[in-house]
C-alpha cells in the first residue's frame, strides 16, 4: 500500500536569506509564499488526523448544551512513541479534516463548516458556474476527483465532508458563515439524495 503524505506551509514568513540559514542550519524545508513576493514558509507533514484525545469529555459537554471549541486550527499534532507516551510533532493538522473526525468521534447527526461562499460551485468563477444545492456522497467524490474542487481551499472541505458522511453522519453543509441561520443558503451533502432535487 502506498501512501501519501501532505504537506503544508507553517509559521511565520522569512526573507529568502533566513530560510537558506534555517535550512543548513536545521535541515527545514521551504517553500514560496504566493502570498508575500519573495518570503518563504517552512513546509512540515500534515498527515490525516486518526484520533482527537478527550473526545469523551467533548462529547459529554456538548450533549449537555455547551459550546465547545476543539480542534481550532486542527489541534495540536501529537503521536504516542513505542512507551505509549503523547509526544509533540512537527506537523501541521487540517482543521477541516480534525473536524469531521471528531464531529464522526462524538456521533454528531449533522457537520457544518462555514467559509466565505454560500454553495458549494462547479465549475467555480467560470462563464458555466453551477450551484449545488444538494449533493450525494457519489457525486461530490466524482467532482473532487475531477479536480472541480481547489487544492488549498475547498478540497479539504470537501474530503472532510465526505469523511463525515462516510463514517456514519447523516448530513454535512458548507455554507457562508454569515448565512448560517438563513436556511435558503448552504450546500447539503447525504449519502443517498434526500429528493428529487440533483
Amino acid at each position: 500500500m502506498h501512501l501519501t503524505i501532505r504537506k503544508k506551509e507553517s509559521g511565520k514568513i522569512y526573507t529568502k536569506e533566513q530560510a537558506d540559514d534555517l535550512t543548513s542550519k536545521k535541515g527545514w524545508i521551504f517553500k514560496e509564499e504566493i502570498k508575500s513576493k519573495g518570503g518563504f514558509r517552512r513546509v512540515v507533514p500534515s498527515p490525516v488526523p486518526i484520533g482527537v484525545i478527550n473526545e469523551s469529555i467533548i462529547c459529554d459537554l456538548a450533549r449537555k448544551g455547551n459550546i465547545v471549541i476543539a480542534v481550532g486550527g486542527g489541534g495540536v499534532p501529537v503521536y504516542t512513541d513505542e512507551k505509549n507516551d503523547v509526544r509533540p510533532a512537527e506537523a501541521v493538522i487540517d482543521k477541516d479534516l480534525a473536524s469531521s473526525l471528531l464531529a464522526a468521534q462524538i456521533h454528531a447527526d449533522e457537520f457544518y463548516i462555514l467559509t466565505d461562499v454560500p454553495y458549494i460551485f462547479i465549475n467555480f468563477n467560470k462563464p458555466d458556474q453551477e450551484i449545488k444545492e444538494f449533493l450525494n456522497y457519489a457525486d461530490t467524490l466524482k467532482y473532487l476527483n475531477e479536480g472541480q474542487f481547489a487544492k488549498g481551499s475547498m478540497a479539504p472541505k470537501i474530503e472532510a465532508c465526505l469523511n463525515f458522511i462516510k463514517r456514519g453522519g447523516k448530513k454535512s453543509v458548507i455554507t457562508e458563515a454569515f448565512k448560517l441561520a438563513d436556511k435558503k443558503y448552504g450546500s447539503k451533502i447525504t449519502m443517498e439524495y434526500e429528493d428529487d432535487r440533483r
